[in-house]
């Protein structure tokens, strides 16, 4: 086995030890709440957990990951025969809790140092053994019961499927090492047939197999040998490998292992090889809850074939980078993208051949109406006579059309009239070619329609195999929520127990599916709301009890899906959050004076509390009050273009709402059309769709309102919603609510209700969620863009961004004007001077700044952030680029440093050189700070608080 496939072994078994470990630790936490039945069942599910572990352990070599899950094993099973899982205290649960952590850190120092016995593993093993120290002081020591007269290997049946189905792999790597091994890299080879050897062990002491375990000794005691030669190596190895597979014929035939002596071969066995195996095999059973090795007290003896399951065989596995599976991700939707044009060439089709059969039809009406004027002039002529007028129109027809001279019509059948033979001019000739005609294009259009039902049906197929493909793409990166959250309840605990508070987590949409990618930007945001929850939103029992709650508080933490992203709301019923208190906190904090201060709105309040260093509690505590907690979540966040915003209602609790883009999303929209625009709302949004008259609108004051199911809703037009502006026609935006019949939409979120008119529904439409890419930042209500099948792109509407804008929820707008816009920026907020000669970079520095509540003023060089600075301006921090003309980013330093007024103005150099000369320079001319372009958005906001706290100091 090569190191790839060692390091793929050994991450397999990682990934397997942490969901056992979990598993473990949700079912100790479970048990505190669960009924005796289901105690016993967690139990029963611990013990085989950890008796996989030990097995899993044993085979890859580390034993001392076997030898602590055998030691937490003991501990279930004293657990299980020797308490009263009725009356389970939590200290018993505590103290196993603490030896899942043992194991935990033995687990990971065991793969990190290669099973090496370090200072802090014996520390981990000591206290591991501890834990089962203090069960038996408790609960009494257990005593193996006698063991059976019949063999304690496993069941034949069993036997034979891993016999079957996954020791080949391991016998072939065996003989695929013996058979390349050379002189120069002999010592490769025998650290490649040690950790067969380890499998083999393992393999044999799992399944109580002593008469295997001999050969697996048999190979160790070669590759021990301090005299050992390729000669001997291969010569001694296939003869153990020819015993390996004698045994395992035995035990697929049920007979017991009967081995002869191992006699030196000097060639290799002509025998066939076994089929071989792409990976290595990864055998985790689960044995029953009764293993011999550890039996209480006297009990009916377990049957030999429940000892273990049968395990599923091997599957071929393959490693495919992350960058690549990004890609294959991206093609996908390029491929959605391709698709719907497809689908709209082929209604474009469709529309066409309905139109060519229109025009066919009104064609061949046309060649019968000629048809018919000539029969009816050749009727009048034989009704006339020779006299009669009828004969007169008939003769000026035949002049003009003359009569054909060949066939019916020959002068030489002129002795018969017009009943006895037909007569056929070029009028009728003409008509006939038209009909013909018409007949002769109808047919291509049965065959144009085929093609197009055929078209039709290859689409759908197509939209079929897409729809699958991405599903399974999908899959490749994506996990459960679950995997982000399990380890909430345990920490949870803890708290609840140091701080005596009593508190419930309640866990929705586990099995949402999130980027794998996104897990660990989420990890540190979750733990710090749940600890802001449980400090400053949930009260002590006796206060909630005052209040009329009950004494346990409920933290909620719910994942779902909405409109190409995922939704995760951390919510919990304590005393809300006080906007006033948050007032308070700005004034005394200098952030705006008073007057300022009660001009902002509850929203920009709330904002507040995401600044770095602000905190809301007086006093210092290991959970609160050292200002480090919200700001974090939002920059972790931000590295993963995630938001979060704030929702609370005084006395009755506190909502966090995190939004996080998903890799790819595939979703349902309504297509609209406003301000000239075509715009895509997410279908999963849109409550219900209306057609209201006009006579239907109420106004409150100048609010436009709509009744809707029993109460009153606000009502607005999108465009007034929309904070951005695309180029469009010279005319006018038609206003929908001046529209006789007017289309609404109606929009529910996590903020409210609202009622949104439009100009004009277009359809629905499967869409391709495109996040905006970095450095762009997404602006207020708008989710992301799609491009549609004619390659035009059209914005997503960020629903509630949209429903939650304070100009919706505090202003009340006229019906013939614009929502209020949001107040700007107090004037106490810090102002950040940028100089850069690209207008580009200085517009997104711009947009990142201002996002972040701070005032930006702009330079083009360095000549013209000089005369800003002489003319008054008051900046407390310069971005400075280097290289642009009339004045450089060193030249401008070096002036302000040398001014006594502009001296102590923090200075970050923002550039695309990163040598080290460049940095050397800045730094000895008195930057505060050095940045390379592309800039990590993330890092730049937090480096900019302590850079301008440094000026105040």
């Amino acid at each position: 086995m090569n190191d790839d496939d060692l390091n793929e072994l050994i991450d397999a078994f990682t990934a397997e030890c942490e969901e056992f470990l979990q598993s473990m630790e949700a079912n100790l936490l479970a048990m505190e709440s669960a009924g005796l039945k289901e105690r016993q069942a967690a139990v029963k599910e611990m013990f085989r957990a950890a008796h996989s572990i030990k097995g899993a352990g044993s085979m890859l070599g580390f034993q001392n990951v076997s030898v602590a899950a055998h030691t937490l094993e003991d501990c279930f099973v004293i657990l299980r025969d020797r308490t009263d899982l009725s009356a389970l205290e939590p200290t018993t649960v505590s103290v196993l809790l603490q030896g899942v952590d043992a194991l935990k850190k033995i687990t990971i120092e065991s793969v990190q140092h290669s099973d090496v016995t370090t200072p802090d593993q014996t520390e981990n093993l000591e206290a591991i053994a501890q834990v089962f120290a203090q069960f038996q002081a408790k609960y009494g020591k257990s005593e193996p019961s006698p063991v059976p007269a019949v063999s304690q290997s496993a069941a034949p049946e069993t036997l034979k499927q891993i016999f079957e189905h996954q020791v080949p792999a391991l016998f072939n790597r065996l003989e695929t090492e013996l058979s390349q091994a050379s002189e120069a890299h002999l010592a490769k080879s025998v650290t490649a047939l040690n950790q067969v050897y380890y499998q083999l062990s393992g393999l044999a002491g799992m399944l109580r197999l002593p008469e295997f375990g001999e050969i697996a000794t048999a190979l160790s005691a070669l590759i021990d040998s301090p005299d050992l030669t390729l000669q001997r190596l291969q010569s001694e190895g296939w003869a153990i490998a020819q015993n390996l597979q004698i045994a395992r014929q035995q035990i697929l035939e049920g007979r017991a292992i009967d081995l002869p002596e191992i006699s030196p071969s000097p060639t290799p066995p002509d025998s066939p090889r076994l089929p071989d195996s792409p990976t290595p095999p990864e055998i985790s059973p689960s044995p029953s809850p009764t293993p011999p090795e550890i039996s209480p007290s006297p009990s009916p003896t377990v049957p030999p074939s429940s000892t273990l399951p049968v395990p599923n065989p091997q599957r071929p596995t393959i490693r495919v980078d992350l960058e690549r599976l990004t890609e294959l991700v991206n093609l996908v939707g390029e491929l959605v993208i391709n698709r719907t044009n497809l689908e709209l060439q082929e209604s474009e089709l469709r529309g066409e051949v309905k139109r060519i059969r229109r025009n066919i039809v009104d064609l061949s009406q046309f060649g019968g109406q000629l048809r018919e004027e000539y029969d009816r002039l050749s009727f009048a002529e034989w009704r006339g006579g020779n006299g009669n007028s009828g004969l007169g129109k008939l003769a000026a027809a035949e002049t003009e059309f003359p009569t054909i001279a060949n066939g019916k019509s020959s002068p030489a059948h002129a002795h018969f009239d017009i009943l006895e033979m037909d007569r056929y001019t070029e009028f009728h000739s003409t008509a006939a070619e038209v009909i013909e005609t018409a007949q002769a294009i109808s047919h291509s259009a049965t065959k144009l329609d085929t093609l197009a039902m055929k078209f039709e049906r290859s689409t759908d197929q197509l939209r079929r195999i897409t729809e699958q493909l991405r599903s399974r793409v999908m899959q490749l990166r994506v996990v459960s929520f679950s995997r982000a959250v399990d380890h909430l309840p345990r920490a949870l605990r803890e708290m609840c127990l140091t701080y005596d508070k009593e508190v419930n987590l309640l866990l929705v949409g586990r099995d949402t599916k999130i980027d794998e990618s996104l897990l660990d930007a989420l990890r540190d945001p979750l733990i710090h709301l749940v600890r802001n929850a449980f400090d400053h939103g949930i009260e002590m029992p006796e206060v909630r009890k005052a209040s009329g709650k009950p004494a346990s508080g409920q933290i909620e933490i719910e994942a779902r899906h909405q409109g190409g992203q995922t939704i995760i709301t951390v919510a919990d019923d304590g005393r809300g959050i006080d906007p006033e208190m948050i007032r308070r906190k700005v004034v005394t904090r200098g952030l705006a004076t008073e007057e300022q201060a009660q001009e902002f709105s509850i929203a920009e309040l709330y904002d507040f509390l995401f600044w770095s260093g602000f905190s809301t509690t007086e006093g210092v505590s290991d959970l609160s009050g050292r200002g480090v907690g919200l700001d974090v979540v939002r920059t972790n966040l931000r590295t993963v273009r995630g938001s979060v915003k704030v929702d609370s209602r005084l006395g009755k609790g506190t909502s966090f709402i995190i939004k996080l883009p998903l890799l790819l999303s595939i979703t349902d929209a309504l297509m609209v059309k406003t301000d000239h625009n075509k715009i895509a709302v997410p279908l999963d949004a849109v409550e219900e769709i209306l057609h209201i008259k006009a006579s239907e609108v109420h106004i409150a004051g100048n609010q436009p309102m709509l009744w809707w199911r029993e109460e009153f809703i606000r009502l607005v037009r999108m465009q007034d919603l929309l904070e951005y502006s695309v180029v469009g026609p010279d005319a006018p935006s038609p206003d929908p609510l001046t529209q006789d019949e007017i289309p609404v939409l109606v929009l529910a979120s996590t903020e409210g209700m609202l009622a949104v008119a439009v100009e004009r529904l277009i359809g629905q439409q499967e869409i391709v969620v495109k996040p905006l890419p970095p450095p762009l930042s997404k602006p207020r209500g708008v989710l992301g863009t799609t491009i549609l099948g004619d390659g035009r792109v059209v914005n997503i509407l960020d629903v509630d961004d949209l429903v939650g804008q304070p100009g919706v929820n505090s202003s009340i707008a006229a019906v013939s004007g614009k929502v209020q816009e949001i107040p700007p920026s107090s004037s106490q907020s810090p102002q950040i001077l940028v100089v850069d000669d690209s207008y580009t970079i200085r517009q997104l520095l711009s947009m990142t700044l201002t996002r972040a509540r701070y005032r930006v003023v702009q330079a083009k060089d360095g000549v013209d952030a000089l005369e800003k600075l002489q003319n008054g301006l008051d900046c407390s921090l310069a971005i400075v680029d280097i290289e642009m003309p009339r004045m450089d980013g060193f030249e401008l330093l070096r002036s302000i440093r040398s001014t006594e007024r502009f001296a102590k103005i923090p200075v970050a150099m923002l550039t695309s050189r990163s040598g080290e000369k460049h940095r050397q320079m800045a730094m000895e001319l008195g930057a505060n700070q050095y940045f390379t372009k592309p800039y990590s958005e993330a890092q730049l906001l937090q480096a900019i608080p302590k850079l301008i706290h440094q000026s105040r100091i």
